[in-house]
């Protein structure tokens, strides 16, 4: 998915080249396909089906424990594939932000009722509040300086809780790598990932970052995703009174 705050520039001119076609901006309503395709995940070893991609957005609903009317915040929410996927489960109110002006266009064509800001992830208001806050596939475009800073903005953002969804896990840098330069010839992979630089975490240091706080790390639980071997999730939830 699209980052909000990358470290090169590269990743930054790569999404701001994604929009809508003339086509997809006079239709009054966008399907999920066209918004996972603007957020880089139909293709390769990102790609992940529509079916897919509504069933890992319920399964993380589930963990979450969303109800009608709950709140989310998705930061680095590209075209909004994400949310628009957790709206078709139960109604939301949603807002987010993307470095890409043409994503957040996107988006809010597809949610109306949403609140979204083309800025960058380091700029993130911690108000108005919103009960969730997630980020999906986008901490491997922070260095790992600007991934504890959007960390803290996010979890003061939150009222109930944070996720941060499909982050590289560091134990598996090798073996992701090596699968993608396996999918390519040398020449392929140097053209095509000349520059771009993927930041590896574990649930340690998110853990770290956010000491005391009670939180929950899984294995990515994207179906039929190949990049699942390779990513893991961590949801952290506020203490609630009454």
């Amino acid at each position: 998915m699209s980052s909000s705050f990358a470290s090169d520039n590269r990743w930054q001119q790569i999404w701001e080249k994604r929009g809508l076609t003339p086509d997809q901006a006079a239709q009054k309503a966008l399907t999920l396909d066209t918004l996972i395709a603007l957020d880089g995940f139909d293709s390769g070893a990102g790609k992940i089906s529509p079916v897919d991609w509504q069933e890992y957005a319920r399964r993380i609903s589930d963990k979450l424990q969303l109800h009608a009317g709950d709140s989310v915040f998705e930061v680095g929410c590209g075209a909004g594939a994400f949310l628009y996927a957790l709206t078709q489960h139960q109604p939301l109110a949603v807002g987010g932000l993307d470095y890409a002006a043409g994503l957040i266009a996107a988006a809010q064509q597809a949610m109306p009722a949403g609140d979204f800001h083309a800025q960058s992830a380091d700029d993130l208001a911690v108000e108005p509040h919103y009960d969730v806050v997630i980020a999906n596939s986008v901490f491997h475009y922070f260095s790992p300086e600007q991934a504890a800073k959007v960390l803290q903005l996010m979890w003061q953002k939150a009222s109930r809780a944070i996720a941060v969804l499909d982050v590289p896990h560091a134990d598996t840098q090798a073996a992701c790598e090596r699968m993608r330069r396996d999918a390519l010839s040398e020449a392929e992979y140097e053209e095509k990932y000349r520059g771009l630089h993927h930041t590896y975490y574990t649930p340690a240091w998110f853990a770290a970052q956010l000491s005391a706080v009670n939180h929950d790390a899984f294995e990515s639980c994207v179906p039929n995703y190949a990049q699942s071997q390779y990513r893991f999730s961590i949801l952290f939830h506020k203490p609630q009174h009454g």
